[in-house]
């Protein structure tokens, strides 16, 4: 890779890195850019980790967001793997991305072994924000093994770090709390925790978890009793999603119209909507969170019984449906 080229490219991950985290209103704006220059980005990261190790890491700090929400785990994965051991202040942030990146693969001990080399790292440095958000971190492999005292336990402590501190800071704890809740049948703590957290991400222009909150009561809303409502809530985070092309959150939106399908008895509908976001979880090597998984698994278990042998074949057409066919299906 010619220099000038080099640097522009190292222009623009530097460019792009405030308006990545923390996400906000022209997050989706620069990873359409950086998308645009997907290979050649992470051509410099390679050469750069043989050439200036340093700005390696720094360019992994900011990319790991880009590659998880666009949906390139993999490649993610890979190269954080390689700047994750160079000697660096931007390990910190590496080890995020690692343990994020892992975790959503469903690598609980690489996910798990990053997040508390992050911990450690962050309670020497004494940044309350940060060691917030790395007990939240380790609460979600809590709640992935379905310890929800653990997760209880991690979230508390991240309420204590961020004590005294704006109300963003206990975002990542917050959350954990309300997944919990909503696991253990406990909906209408769930319902006032996901509100909480959504109010928090609406303030500071987080559209991206504004949408994470909207599904996540789709659940609760259903759960609950109030179909109108699941609805409505489908309706918001779904035409974020597809407005903003967001691979991370794209099955989940179909996974929620599958479910809502299901719901109301529009079995062919429903297999076949949670046949493409199946598949597009497979594609991206990535799975459901803990909680949609037990969604997942108990709508597929009911579908396989009431639709019996023709369970299978509207599974595989469902497997074959594009992006574009999946929703228009969703009718959103």
């Amino acid at each position: 890779m010619e220099a000038q080229d080099r640097g522009e490219l190292t222009s623009l991950v530097r460019e792009a890195r405030p308006h990545l985290a923390p996400v906000g209103r022209s997050t989706e704006d620069w990873l359409t850019r950086l998308e645009e220059r997907h290979d050649a980005l992470a051509g410099l990261v390679e050469e750069s980790l043989a050439a200036d190790p340093d700005v390696a890491a720094e360019l992994a700090a900011v990319l790991w967001r880009f590659w998880w929400l666009r949906g390139h785990l993999v490649e993610g994965r890979r190269l954080l793997e390689k700047a994750v051991l160079i000697a660096s202040h931007h390990r910190v942030e590496v080890l995020k991305g690692l343990g994020t990146i892992a975790f959503r693969q469903g690598d609980l001990d690489a996910a798990n072994q990053a997040f508390q080399q992050r911990l450690k790292l962050v309670t020497a440095d004494g940044d309350r924000r940060a060691l917030a958000d790395a007990f939240a971190d380790l609460a979600r492999i809590a709640l992935r093994g379905g310890d929800f005292d653990t997760v209880r336990d991690y979230a508390e402590r991240g309420y204590a770090a961020a004590e005294g501190l704006e109300p963003e800071a206990i975002r990542g704890p917050l959350h954990m709390r309300a997944a919990a809740a909503r696991m253990q049948g406990r909906l209408d703590e769930a319902r006032a925790l996901y509100l909480r957290s959504r109010e928090i991400n609406v303030l500071i222009g987080n559209h991206l978890n504004v949408a994470v909150e909207d599904h996540n009561l789709v659940y609760v809303a259903l759960h609950s009793g109030d179909r109108a409502e699941a609805e409505l809530r489908f309706r918001a985070s779904s035409a974020w999603i597809f407005a903003n092309d967001n691979a991370y959150l794209k099955p989940y939106a179909l996974l929620d119209a599958g479910v809502l399908a299901l719901h109301d008895g529009d079995l062919e509908r429903a297999c076949r909507l949670l046949a493409v976001a199946n598949r597009i979880f497979e594609e991206t090597e990535s799975i459901p969170d803990p909680d949609d998984r037990v969604e997942l698994d108990t709508a597929v278990h009911r579908l396989r019984s009431e639709l019996r042998d023709g369970f299978d074949s509207l599974w595989a057409e469902g497997r074959t449906l594009s992006l574009e066919q999946a929703h228009k299906l969703t009718g959103a």
